[in-house]
């Protein structure tokens, strides 16, 4: 038992004394509980523009919300994805946000996050397995419908090349399925003939200018246009073109708008991008993300089907851009900046 009757110190100054370690103790273990709401961020790769941008955004509106975002990106190696996971569901997150390297084998993350009650959202790329909790992103088949009508109008005959994306990314694909879905009743007419159809390894543009190259030399040069899934694959299918002095004389697609893409389009040797409002994907991902954080529903204003469960989603609507409209689309929102790209430029090329 304490004993107050200590001379010099009056009894409640004592108390006082005496709780205070123990109060301020309680108080940092207080804090420490219920400290900012983490949630965590899975990034595929950071190398291609797009994704930086995402990720930025995405960072501004959670802190705006009173989250704190906890990044790991793994450059393509899933194996490294997936101890990324185990890593930020052990932190504490309180929500998981996945941009998959491989949908297929990212699987995995989705059963660690159900295993931990930890909700997850895919971004962009959807893990087909019904344990997704939301998703946010725009409707690939639509942009490679997009792609392919856009090339088709303008050029209904000739040869063409198929430079797809990643065959691990299951957009990639999804993208091919929409391109063809155009591009079959020309080829069935025998109007429209596709001398290459090839697959980028991560999106390597690398590999889109090896595999351009080989079709520029099986072909004899003779290509009208070049279906190019994203601006990274379209850039290395250019280069070659530029390779072979064919740049501008054939019709290039894109996806992404992306800086270098619209630069290209202004200079005329990429013909179109197709631009998604990333601006408000990563704010709206970054609310969703942090309502379920909280344990709340997230707002929807879709829904996707996996097996016989339907995962709430989000799905904003793509728009192509062309040297004609660069000023009232990415420009307007704000994606690109008009000076950055007059001082890339001469003036009679600006966008008007």
């Amino acid at each position: 038992m304490l004993n107050f009757r200590l001379k010099g110190l009056p009894r409640l100054l004592l108390v006082v004394a005496l709780l205070f370690p123990f109060s301020h103790l309680c108080a940092q273990g207080k804090q420490t509980s219920s400290g900012t709401l983490k949630i965590g961020f899975l990034m595929d790769s950071l190398k291609v523009e797009r994704w930086q941008t995402d990720l930025d955004r995405f960072q501004k509106r959670a802190a705006e919300l009173g989250a704190d975002v906890l990044v790991e990106t793994a450059e393509g190696d899933d194996e490294l994805q997936l101890r990324q996971a185990e890593k930020l569901l052990d932190s504490g997150v309180k929500a998981l946000v996945l941009v998959p390297h491989d949908a297929d084998k990212a699987v995995r993350i989705v059963r660690a996050a159900k295993a931990k009650q930890v909700p997850l959202l895919c971004y962009e790329r959807l893990v087909r397995d019904p344990d997704v909790t939301f998703f946010i992103g725009v409707d690939a088949l639509t942009i490679g419908l997009l792609q392919a009508d856009f090339l088709s109008q303008q050029a209904p005959k000739g040869n063409y090349v198929l430079i797809g994306g990643s065959p691990t990314d299951i957009n990639a694909k999804i993208l091919h399925d929409g391109q063809m879905r155009i591009l079959k009743p020309f080829v069935d007419r025998g109007d429209i003939r596709i001398v290459s159809d090839t697959w980028s390894k991560d999106w390597d543009p690398s590999e889109a200018y090896a595999h351009m190259s080989e079709a520029i030399e099986s072909s004899k040069g003779d290509i009208t246009a070049v279906v190019a899934s994203n601006d990274g694959t379209a850039g290395g299918a250019i280069q070659a073109l530029e390779d072979h002095k064919l740049a501008g004389k054939v019709l290039v697609s894109g996806q992404d708008a992306d800086l270098a893409a619209i630069i290209r389009i202004l200079e005329g040797t990429q013909s179109m991008t197709v631009y998604k409002p990333l601006s408000s994907q990563a704010k709206l991902a970054a609310e969703a993300a942090v309502a379920l954080a909280k344990g709340e529903a997230a707002k929807t204003t879709a829904a996707v089907s996996i097996g016989n469960k339907t995962i709430p989603a989000i799905l904003l609507n793509p728009v192509v851009v062309t040297k004609d409209n660069v000023k009232q689309t990415v420009i307007k929102d704000g994606f690109q900046n008009l000076e950055t790209i007059q001082k890339s430029l001469p003036k009679e090329k600006w966008p008007h």
